[in-house]
């Protein structure tokens, strides 16, 4: 049985500082007993919410301004070619992008904002993205005394908050950003249906018809002099994920709309499937029409993850009832979950204890490989769980959780996929957000969490 490993050589600036402030007080001359041994503290920090395990390297930790609460879903996004780590919150009402570099990455500045001395314009930030290269942001922006959207663009070694480089009219129920390369913006928008058209202007009066609010999908060149060219596809816009090398577009659905795939090469899109909404986890980078997504299940309530081929239009179940899934070197997927799990299990005894478990798929070979992570959950718990994985080092970082009095409880946890070993990096009562990333050389892993009442940046080397 695979248990948790704790084994991790003690850094020394931790030891050093601690032994002497044991062997500060008063020695007995008399007494020939042996002054007491250092004693270890219990774990090597500590961030807003979790207790991070002895022995890992913490790189940076860094208290963010009261009152800002991380964005939950909206990993750290790391800019400048990993000089500058950007977190996106909430302050009240407002939404609030900070950006910390320098040394230990503990200079902060605000990247955008909806109001005061970081923002472009008076507004309401909708979305927001890095390009790949990490040095510009796009914000959309709505500006609702003027019934007008605005994709504002930020050079992050500029002075000032950005300028709109493109604006687009109307009131819109869905509008997201994604880079497809460092010189190209899609902008998806939906609009809000009008309850009745404009009124025509008087005979013979100058008044202006407003115009028609944009749709559809926005490709937004920002290099030279910049230019917008709509993608005349008739399918309605929900938020999008884009495939490794922007061919294909997943539209998650909502209430209002269903999921759609996007061919950016025939400029199609068709409906896909007939329940939403869903959620992509991942694509694979070797096979371009390839994705793992959540579906729910409409006769038990659950869901599951699936892989699919665009090409050939296949399902395929990989787990049940959980969000921490992501395809890894040569198209293998790492899963966590519980073999035995099925969606009637999960939706009929939902606070039965499992064992959680990593899988790991090689479809290819047609094998899967079960390995127990040392603690029991539950269905709705593996639900709630989350996976980012690194390339460069070939592990995955996992958000999970365990039950436990009087709240669940939340793990962090390193997964060696050569090794086939797992790392608790870090654990705390289940509360507030946790969002990780992983860094540009994928060696780093950059932690944000907490709530409004306090959040941190924590930057940390896992076992490797």
């Amino acid at each position: 049985m695979l248990n948790l490993d704790y084994r991790f050589s003690m850094n020394r600036s931790v030891l050093i500082p601690l032994a002497s402030l044991l062997l500060l007080g008063p020695v007995s001359c008399a007494s020939k007993k042996p002054p007491p041994k250092p004693v270890p503290p219990p774990f090597a920090g500590k961030t807003a919410t979790l207790s991070i395990t002895n022995g890992i390297q913490i790189l940076s930790q860094v208290t963010l301004p009261a009152g800002f609460a991380p964005s939950p879903e909206r990993g750290p996004m790391w800019l400048q070619n990993g000089q500058e780590v950007g977190i996106v919150g909430e302050v009240g009402r407002d939404t609030v992008v900070l950006g910390y570099s320098g040394q230990q990455w503990k200079t902060g500045r605000i990247l955008a904002a909806d109001s005061g001395p970081g923002a472009a314009e008076r507004g309401r930030i909708v979305d927001v993205a890095a390009s790949p290269d990490g040095m510009t942001l796009a914000i959309a922006e709505v500006i609702p005394s003027q019934r007008r959207l605005d994709v504002v663009l930020r050079d992050l070694i500029a002075v000032g908050p950005g300028n709109p480089i493109a604006s687009f009219d109307g009131e819109f129920d869905s509008a997201t950003l994604a880079w497809l390369n460092n010189g190209t913006v899609a902008l998806a928008l939906r609009a809000h249906p009008e309850t009745s058209p404009p009124p025509a202007p008087p005979p013979g009066s100058e008044s202006e018809v407003p115009p028609k609010p944009a749709e559809s999908l926005q490709l937004i060149v920002v290099t030279g002099t910049g230019s917008v060219a709509p993608l005349d596809i008739k399918c309605p816009m929900s938020p999008l994920s884009w495939s490794a090398n922007a061919v294909f577009a997943v539209g998650s659905g909502d209430r209002e709309v269903p999921p759609i795939i996007i061919d950016r090469r025939n400029s199609e899109c068709r409906q896909f499937g007939s329940v939403g909404p869903i959620r992509v986890l991942d694509w694979d980078e070797d096979e371009e029409g390839t994705f793992l997504y959540i579906k729910p299940d409409p006769t038990t309530g659950g869901s599951g993850v699936y892989r699919h081929n665009i090409d050939t239009g296949r399902d395929k179940l990989v787990a049940i009832s959980t969000g921490a899934a992501a395809f890894t070197n040569g198209g293998t997927v790492i899963v966590e979950g519980n073999q035995k799990l099925t969606l009637r299990m999960a939706a009929e005894r939902p606070n039965l204890s499992l064992p959680a478990q990593i899988a790991i798929s090689q479809p290819e070979q047609g094998e899967v490989q079960f390995k127990p992570l040392g603690f029991n959950t539950t269905a709705p718990m593996l639900a709630a769980s989350s996976l980012t994985y690194s390339d460069t080092i070939d592990a995955a970082a996992i958000q999970t959780f365990a039950p436990g009095a009087p709240t669940s409880w939340r793990k962090i946890i390193n997964y060696s996929i050569p090794n086939q070993s797992a790392f608790l990096v870090a654990t705390g009562a289940a509360r507030g957000v946790v969002d990780m990333s992983w860094s540009i050389h994928g060696r780093w892993l950059a932690i944000v969490d907490g709530d409004q009442f306090k959040s941190m940046l924590t930057v940390i080397v896992p076992p490797q």
